[in-house]
C-alpha cells in the first residue's frame, strides 16, 4: 500500500468537517484495503472526540484577547450552539448526539457533535461514547455507498 494515500487519508479524517465523509470515498477510489480504509478513518476521525471534548476549554482561553480568532471563533460557536439546542432539547441526549453524528451531512461528524457536547456541558465519558457509536454508523454508512458506487461505475463500463 502507498504511504502517501495513507497519509492523505489520514489527514482527511481528521479534518473538521471532512472526516469519514472524504476518507472513506478517497480509499475506495484509491483501491486501499477496505479494512485498513474503514478502521484507518474511524479511528482517526473518532480520536478528535475527546480531544475536543477535554480540550476546548484551552482553546477558549487563546482566543479570547485576540480579534481575529474572537471572531471566528463567535461565529462557529455560535452556528454549533443553534445546533445544540435541538440535541438538547431531546429527552434522549446522547442518542440524538449519536444519531446527529452518524447522519453524513456537511459539519454533522465528529468534531461538530464534540463541540455540542462541551457546549452543553454533557459528561464527557457519556458524550464519547455516543459520537463514537454515531461515527461507526457513519462510516459503514459512508463505505457502504462509496462500493455500492464504485461497484455501479464498474458496471456501466
Amino acid at each position: 500500500m502507498n504511504l502517501a494515500v495513507l497519509t492523505i487519508l489520514i489527514l482527511l479524517a481528521l479534518a473538521p468537517g471532512l472526516e469519514v465523509r472524504a476518507s472513506i470515498p478517497y480509499g475506495v477510489a484509491n483501491g486501499v484495503n477496505d479494512l485498513v480504509n474503514v478502521a484507518s478513518s474511524y479511528v482517526a476521525s473518532t480520536s478528535i472526540a475527546p480531544v475536543v471534548i477535554c480540550g476546548f476549554s484551552f482553546v477558549e482561553k487563546i482566543v479570547h484577547g485576540v480579534k481575529f480568532f474572537e471572531k471566528a471563533y463567535t461565529k462557529i460557536v455560535g452556528r454549533v450552539r443553534k445546533k445544540a439546542e435541538g440535541i438538547k432539547a431531546s429527552k434522549w441526549v446522547y442518542a440524538s448526539l449519536s444519531l446527529y453524528v452518524a447522519v453524513p451531512l456537511p459539519l454533522t461528524g465528529v468534531w461538530t457533535g464534540s463541540l455540542v457536547a462541551y457546549l452543553l456541558g454533557l459528561r464527557k465519558a457519556k458524550s464519547i461514547l455516543a459520537i463514537a457509536i454515531g461515527n461507526a454508523a457513519a462510516t459503514l454508512i459512508l463505505y457502504l455507498s462509496a462500493k455500492g458506487i464504485v461497484t455501479l461505475v464498474t458496471l456501466i463500463n
